[in-house]
């Protein structure tokens, strides 16, 4: 089961310290969108309800930019992150 639910407001509530107006799609814990359904807050997104979100994917990146690996992207911020290895004391 996925971890995370994505609802239809019909009444707005908070979600994450911001308000969800009603008709928008946001995205929930399983506990919270039970909670939320079992109110009358949300109704279960369907694919029908989020064409915004479809627009957003099919836009094409700009013909200038050049291509960018994601995986060597992750890798060069997790080796930036790393402090430099101190060598270990012998007794």
């Amino acid at each position: 089961m996925s971890d995370s639910v994505f609802l239809k407001v019909t009444s707005a509530f908070l979600v994450a310290g911001e308000i969800a107006k009603v008709g928008e799609i946001v995205e929930v814990s399983h506990g919270e969108a039970k909670d939320l359904l079992q109110r009358g807050k949300a109704v279960l997104a369907t694919a029908d309800d989020a064409p915004a979100v479809e627009a957003a994917e099919e836009t094409p990146a700009p013909a200038d930019s050049d291509p960018v690996d994601p995986v060597a992207q992750v890798d060069a911020a997790e080796t930036a992150d790393k402090p430099a290895a101190t060598p270990k004391k012998r007794k």
